[in-house]
């Protein structure tokens, strides 16, 4: 895809994207609803009106504003120095990332195998989901909800409690999708201010991916489930490294302000303050981790009927492959939802859209077509609101 000199390519605009869509807009040089140029606002006709002993004075401000913001830069440099020490020590052991950081148990990939298998029924799958409690409230949620909730004979709602009166009420099919959604909602970082919006647009992108992955799989031989899941979980890596920066941030900062206080050192201790988490070093310890902690996930995990592990290893360490395969079909499925969504999002221009889907190999003869009719971000679960 071919960009101007002066706009981001189409990776940086996703990649920040996924963090804060208003930091896209700001660099594309948009403006949002009701926002002005510097220039036609009140505040920039007022320093057009300026004085020239006001200019001198504003002037020795911006130097001491220059200086401040250098040695802000160096602390937020040295925060994040540590906070690299810290996140590879944490890296190291996938056990501990699977179960402490995303909060995901051993039961779960036993459940999505069985999930997988053509002749699973809700008998099989049953054991595997009871033994993970969060997982009880949040199937509850859905099968109590509007859209899947069923009626006796006299109208009544029919309040569903049990673990297996849920998983019947749903059936095996919607459970293929719903089951690996919950999962990864499960991995997705909830607390990561001043960045709130990341965990909507994280789902939106794992979603996304996920059935449009699904959708591609039927124009060759790939299991419809397996590359559903994949697409779906791909993204667990991603949501390690986020919950990670964002807890070890705190952690460090608290740690320096201690010693600065400690030893007294008022600058620093002001300087630290001032930090917040940095899109910049979040960006860029996903774009070098996410996917290798992904692949090392996806190993602990210990799959024996999904074969996923193996490529998610080759999107680790940028492999090649080869046409109809599982990897390939993974990177279109990345590629079209960071367009869909780019352009949804008014950050990617209509006659872009060509240029920007030519960064994978071709797309299978007449899927594209069939994508474009695909709300690729709502769940393709099919309502059950039948009489009991």
């Amino acid at each position: 895809m071919t960009e101007s000199p002066s706009q981001p390519s189409f990776n940086e605009r996703f990649d920040n994207l996924l963090i804060a869509p208003a930091r896209v807009m700001k660099m594309i040089g948009k403006r949002g609803p009701g926002e002005v140029l510097f220039e036609e606002s009140e505040q920039g006709d007022a320093r057009r009106q300026l004085l020239n002993v006001e200019k001198v004075a504003i002037k020795n401000k911006e130097l001491q504003a220059k200086h401040d913001a250098s040695y802000l830069d160096s602390v937020r440099y040295d925060l994040h120095e540590q906070l690299l020490t810290d996140l590879h020590a944490e890296l190291e052991n996938s056990e501990n990332v699977y179960r402490r950081t995303l909060s995901l148990s051993e039961d779960t990939p036993a459940m999505l195998d069985v999930m997988s298998v053509k002749a699973t029924s809700v008998s099989k799958i049953e054991p595997f989901a009871a033994a993970q409690p969060w997982l009880y409230d949040e199937l509850m949620q859905v099968v109590n909800s509007p859209t899947h909730r069923r009626r006796d004979s006299k109208g009544r709602v029919i309040v569903v409690e049990s673990m297996r009166t849920a998983l019947s009420f749903l059936g095996i099919e919607n459970l293929r999708v719903l089951l690996p959604a919950l999962v990864l909602r499960r991995a997705i970082p909830q607390i990561t201010d001043p960045y709130p919006l990341i965990k909507h647009q994280l789902l939106n992108y794992a979603y996304g991916t996920a059935v449009t992955a699904r959708e591609l799989s039927r124009f060759g031989s790939i299991r419809p489930t397996e590359a559903y899941t994949l697409g779906m979980l791909s993204n667990l890596g991603r949501c390690a490294i986020i919950r990670l920066y964002f807890r070890l941030f705190d952690q460090v900062q608290r740690r320096m302000l201690e010693e600065a206080q400690s030893n007294r050192q008022r600058d620093l201790h002001d300087a630290l303050l001032k930090l917040r988490p940095s899109a910049n070093y979040l960006i860029a310890l996903q774009n070098e981790y996410a996917e290798k902690v992904t692949a090392d996930i996806f190993e602990h995990m210990h799959f024996k009927r999904l074969g996923i592990a193996e490529a998610m290893r080759t999107i680790a360490t940028d492999g090649e492959s080869t046409p109809g395969s599982l990897v390939e079909l993974l990177r279109q499925s990345r590629l079209y939802t960071q367009v869909r969504m780019a352009h949804r999002s008014k950050v990617l221009e209509k006659d872009e859209i060509k240029d920007a889907i030519r960064q994978q190999p071709k797309y299978p003869s007449g899927s594209l077509e069939v994508l474009r009719g695909v709300n690729i971000f709502q769940l393709p679960v099919t309502s059950n609101t039948e009489d009991a």
